[in-house]
């Protein structure tokens, strides 16, 4: 995984909104985009004024990683994240910011790129600014086509379930010679959804999809919920510690 390109929001520099990003990250954890962002930070020793007071790790639900640290000079108190950038648009009180970041999602996921939206408040959480959006390159493992590939030889059908963009879900999917017949589950998925009693309609357009982006855990037990329900034996597998083998 490697930082493409940074676009600006309210950031006048690249750097500066990837030292906020390094901010909100832990090199311990030696997360693959942590340790990206961080890499990417020309003067590390910048993160070495600030104390960290509090993590918030990231979670499926939340999407995004939030920071408390403050200053040991001037004891300047700095509140950081950096996570979905649907999520980090919606925390400006400015709606054309939101929508500034959703182009620029949508341009970058149109090119298979992923995004992270960077933010900040300096009054600790009462106001926040949105600094930019930083792109990130993530291509499949090297032997992930070979595996699906023996998957589908031995009648295993494979569907693609991420939090990701549908655009990116869909590239990833031509790159693994996969079906890209993927839908963005908010849009497909009630919000009044009961997983385990999921509509005929959307029952029989689960089966029938290649995948789905987009999606939160309770979609996800949807999905498995009813592809076992139509009498298949379902395994899941994944990076994140919200999935399961089934």
């Amino acid at each position: 995984m490697t930082l493409g390109e940074t676009s600006l929001i309210n950031a006048k520099d690249a750097q500066d909104v990837i030292f906020i990003g390094a901010l909100a990250s832990r090199k311990e954890d030696n997360d693959p985009i942590d340790n990206a962002v961080i890499a990417a930070l020309k003067d590390q020793s910048k993160l070495k004024d600030w104390v960290l007071d509090k993590f918030i790790p990231f979670n499926p639900v939340s999407k995004k990683i939030e920071a408390h640290l403050h200053n040991q000079t001037s004891n300047e108190k700095l509140w950081v994240v950096k996570g979905a950038p649907q999520v980090i648009g919606q925390m400006s009180d400015d709606s054309a910011v939101a929508n500034k970041v959703n182009d620029i999602t949508d341009q970058l996921a149109k090119r298979g790129y992923r995004a992270l939206g960077v933010a900040q408040s300096k009054d600790e959480g009462k106001t926040w600014t949105v600094l930019g959006v930083l792109s990130m390159f993530d291509p499949p493992r090297d032997d992930s086509k070979k595996t699906i590939d023996e998957c589908k030889r031995e009648g295993i059908s494979v569907k693609m379930i991420t939090g990701d963009d549908t655009a990116i879900a869909i590239e990833t999917a031509k790159k693994l010679g996969m079906g890209t017949k993927i839908y963005n589950a908010s849009k497909v998925f009630p919000k009044d959804l009961d997983p385990n009693n999921v509509p005929d309609d959307l029952a029989k357009l689960i089966a029938d999809a290649d995948g789905f982006a987009r999606v939160f855990p309770e979609h996800k037990y949807a999905i498995v919920k009813t592809l076992q329900k139509q009498g298949h034996i379902v395994a899941m597998t994944g990076d994140g510690v919200n999935e399961l083998l089934l």
